[in-house]
């Protein structure tokens, strides 16, 4: 599986350079900028949530399997939970199907709040280097 950050691709991207305009004289300023692909934010932003939502399926179908094989180990006993006198082991299929549930809603939460970090970055990116150009545009020179 790919993620937007393997490979560079230019093409067709926007990219946003902040602080576009080179200092004059050569003092101040630095070299060569910072170089910030929105739409790779974006991409990388998406699949995260894709990712989300493949965590999303792979908890249900955890689910169902542990609760299909607890089912089938308390059909062999004398049925409910370990307290009962049912299999022990169906009971802790049950809790460890809880503590997994419990991490799959930590992790779907982390990959939303990333995502939104990166759109959120995604658009202050491109909100600054439109102020910047605006502002560049605005300066009247002595040559009109």
């Amino acid at each position: 599986m790919s993620t937007p950050f393997d490979t560079p691709q230019h093409s067709g991207s926007t990219r946003t350079r902040l602080n576009s305009v080179p200092a004059e004289g050569g003092s101040g300023g630095g070299g060569g900028g910072t170089n910030v692909d929105t739409q790779r934010l974006d991409e990388a932003a998406n699949a995260l949530v894709e990712l989300r939502g493949a965590t999303e399926n792979a908890d249900n179908g955890a689910d169902d399997d542990c609760l299909s094989a607890s089912r089938g180990l308390n059909k062999h006993s004398a049925g409910g939970m370990a307290e009962a006198g049912s299999w022990a082991t169906a009971g802790s299929l049950v809790t460890m199907d809880v503590r997994w549930g419990s991490q799959v809603i930590n992790l779907k939460s982390l990959l939303q709040d990333i995502s939104d970090k990166l759109h959120t970055t995604s658009g202050h990116y491109t909100s600054t280097e439109q102020e910047e150009q605006a502002r560049q545009h605005s300066i009247s020179t002595p040559f009109g």
